[in-house]
């Protein structure tokens, strides 16, 4: 049982540094596409609903582990 809930942490660290990359290159994406907008204001919606949802995917992300640690503790592990 220790190797699974071994394995199963390792895959929620490399998730959630995955998570955190992919999540940070959006909000980068959402930010450049704001600031090169130019008064545009298709563009700046376009940007600013990138970060939003780049930052709503990271709180997702980031909760994965405390969803995980309250499942791992209501099945007395």
């Amino acid at each position: 049982m220790e190797a699974i809930n071994g394995l199963f942490n390792n895959l929620l660290n490399i998730g959630t540094g995955v998570a955190v990359t992919v999540a940070a290159f959006f909000l980068l994406w959402g930010a450049f596409v704001y600031m090169s907008a130019a008064g545009s204001p298709h563009q700046m919606e376009r940007g600013k609903t990138a970060m939003i949802n780049s930052l709503f995917g990271l709180a997702i992300a980031l909760s994965a582990r405390t969803i995980a640690a309250m499942i791992q503790s209501a099945l007395g592990r």
